[in-house]
């Protein structure tokens, strides 16, 4: 199977692409034959980091597709005008590097596909995301055939040019399924679609391979009629799920597949054969293989890095400037001729990058950074950057708390903050608010997990997929979304007084058991040596985060923005070392084109509307339709879930609102909730609510 491309554009939906090994539509392109197009689909930018991005299995109408790694990327960057769009953020460069290694020099954007008039044209069709047809056993509907693609039994189809979902694979002469073979042979062939098979093996290093069907209906034996056997696969109801069975039809051997599913079912299935199929490539691997199925919400989970881009303070330094110089073109970094002539470059430069950086650089910085990046011998080493969760939030912290700080930098192209009055009946816990008027938040694609996401296991490097086939990725895929929204910064003495009271309750002991028990059911046994308490957040944070929810909920109704659009970003830690210690929260939106969101939120900062927006985000918390089984839930004995007082109908938001994906919220710590003494805690909220 060849490469094939999805791709994306800054704004609105991308173009896929895809071809067989045998029928090359990007070839056809090359070649001026227009037998199959090669785009097959369009997602979104911040769906290649999020939901369908390098090693997903991407559901379009007709087939399923995997995006491939960086290795195949090039080729549709070489092909688009002016390569590739580079985000420049060295902050966040910095960070990758930590994660992938120092030999990471750019964040780029997907290749896209410029719309010209009237739709895409020829000279555009194939550019994209490289993408691949996976899994690429196929089905027949009609007669319930299985085949690989390769087989070429099934025909791909895709000839409409403006109609890149109709693309398909079709069994061209079907004749239907039946006991007796006379009755095939005397029905009249149709086209019917084939759509992919749903099983797949699966293991916890982020391997995927097709379910072995052939081995599986033998018993692990070759065919003793056939060397490539046909096989069939059928379906009936039962009260147990669907009964599926697999036939081959050249020795007439079937074997139910409820086998890969029963309790024995680990001694049946294959080994993992350490495949990576958006890299087309094995690896060794040790671990048994784990029945999957395509679509299955266990099969992909994404490790992403992201952060709002801030302005700087200090001055820029060589480090800081060579990823910016990297992602210049030749002809604008030949305009730095000699350090007394760099007046011109500097505007030219900022210009194109849209950073402050060249701004913060002096002439012998700037200078310097021009000359090491001519020789890289004289590039400085990365810098060691803490790779941290709560490190990578105190530059954001530092700034959004700081008046004078965000203030000074609010002419930035991409920042703009400035200070709102708190309302009378919030100023008894709340410090301070912020209207972040504009904002730019990047994030970059660092690899994908399996069976478990990142943070729930042990944060092995070695569990997290590789993107190019020799692990040393030069570049990763980056977005960047620009936007708005509102922070709140909260009174740390009050704080601090709350939360140590929670600290020494019982129902406080039983969340961190339970944590505990959470982390140890879930983490591998190269996880033995990590303490639970280190990654259990504070009361602060349950408190803050269980507000955030609210409030996302409740702006949902009147910023113009749906909940799932807004985002929140919690601030909540006690004082560790030299790093000071933090209560606030920011609920963002943000859009992926160049003019950022419509100013809802922005609004909602007002003191006229906040202090009515916090009052009745409070009121709706303080009753759930589930009540009280909602307000006296806690963990008893082996359970684990992780919250208390929270459910769907008062607290649960999308998962891409929440960066804890629903999970250290509970009502009691924040609202003055009515139940028993030995699951009440004292509420945050209490001197506003007057209690």
């Amino acid at each position: 199977m060849s490469d094939t491309s999805l791709d994306a554009a800054d704004q609105g939906l991308a173009p896929v692409t895809i071809g067989l090994a045998e029928l090359d539509p990007i070839a056809d392109v090359e070649a001026k034959v227009t037998k199959n197009r090669s785009k097959v689909g369009s997602v979104r930018p911040s769906a290649l980091l999020y939901t369908s991005g390098i090693g997903a299995t991407v559901d379009l109408p007709h087939l399923s597709v995997m995006p491939h790694g960086l290795d195949a990327w090039q080729r549709y960057y070489d092909r688009r005008a002016g390569g590739a769009d580079v985000i420049v953020e060295p902050r966040l460069l910095e960070l990758v590097r930590a994660y992938l290694g120092g030999q990471v020099a750019q964040l780029r954007k997907a290749p896209w596909a410029p719309e010209a008039p009237g739709g895409f044209g020829d000279e555009t069709i194939d550019l994209g995301i490289p993408v691949r047809v996976f899994p690429q056993w196929l089905r027949c509907t009609g007669c319930n055939l299985l085949s690989p693609a390769s087989h070429q039994i099934f025909e791909f189809k895709n000839v409409l040019r403006y109609r890149p979902d109709q693309a398909t694979f079709i069994h061209k002469d079907c004749r239907g399924w039946s006991a007796s073979a006379g009755k095939i042979k005397a029905r009249k062939g149709r086209e019917q679609a084939v759509v992919p098979a749903r099983y797949l093996i699966a293991c916890v290093n982020g391997h995927l391979d097709e379910f072995p069907y052939a081995a599986w209906v033998h018993r692990g034996r070759s065919c003793p009629t056939a060397k490539v056997p046909q096989l069939r696969m059928r379906e009936w109801k039962s009260n147990l799920g669907p009964d599926v069975q697999i036939i081959c039809l050249s020795c007439d051997a079937k074997r139910g597949m409820l086998e890969a599913t029963g309790p024995k079912a680990a001694d049946k299935l294959p080994h993992c054969r350490g495949r990576h199929p958006h890299l087309d490539a094995f690896y060794k691997c040790d671990q048994p293989g784990k029945l999957m199925m395509l679509g299955a919400a266990n099969q992909w989970f994404a490790s992403t890095i992201g952060l709002l881009a801030l302005p700087r303070e200090e001055v820029a330094t060589v480090a800081d400037l060579l990823p910016v110089l990297q992602s210049l073109p030749p002809e604008v970094l030949a305009a730095a001729t000699a350090k007394d002539a760099l007046a011109g470059f500097r505007g030219w430069a900022g210009s194109i990058t849209q950073s402050d950086l060249f701004g913060n650089a002096t002439d012998d910085i700037l200078w310097e950074a021009v000359q090491a990046l001519a020789c890289a011998d004289a590039a400085p080493p990365p810098a060691e950057v803490s790779t941290d969760p709560t490190d990578i939030l105190v530059p954001e912290w530092l700034v959004l708390t700081d008046e004078e700080k965000y203030t000074k930098h609010s002419g930035s192209a991409d920042f703009r903050a400035v200070r709102r009055n708190v309302p009378q009946s919030l100023k008894p816990i709340v410090h301070e608010v912020v209207a972040v008027e504009k904002l730019k938040k990047v994030n970059a694609f660092l690899g994908f997990t399996r069976i478990d996401a990142l943070d729930r296991i042990d944060d092995s490097k070695s569990r997290v997929a590789p993107l190019t086939r020799d692990g040393r990725p030069t570049w990763v895929p980056a977005t960047e979304d620009r936007g708005e929204g509102f922070f709140l910064q909260f009174d740390e003495a009050a704080v601090a007084a709350w939360e140590q009271t929670v600290l020494g309750l019982d129902v406080w002991e039983t969340y961190r058991q339970t944590h505990a028990l959470n982390f140890k059911r879930r983490t591998s046994r190269t996880a033995d040596d990590i303490d639970p308490d280190s990654r259990f957040p504070a009361p602060r944070y349950w408190a803050l985060h269980t507000l955030s929810h609210l409030l996302i909920r409740e702006a949902a109704m009147s910023s113009g923005y749906g909940s799932a659009s807004l985002t929140e970003r919690i601030y909540a830690w006690r004082a560790d070392g030299e790093r000071p210690p933090a209560a606030g929260l920011l609920i963002t939106t943000t859009a992926s084109d160049s003019e950022g969101t419509l100013g809802g939120l922005v609004d909602l900062s007002k003191p006229d509307r906040l202090g009515p927006l916090v009052h009745e985000a409070m009121r709706r918390g303080g009753r759930c339709s589930s009540d009280p089984v909602c307000s006296h839930r806690r963990p008893r004995g082996k359970e684990d879930f992780l919250h208390g007082a929270a459910c769907h109908f008062c607290l649960f938001v999308s998962e891409t609102s929440c960066e804890r994906t629903n999970r250290f919220l509970d009502r009691r710590m924040l609202l003055d909730l009515m139940v028993d003494p030995d699951i009440a805690t004292p509420a945050l909220l209490g001197p506003i609510l007057g209690t």
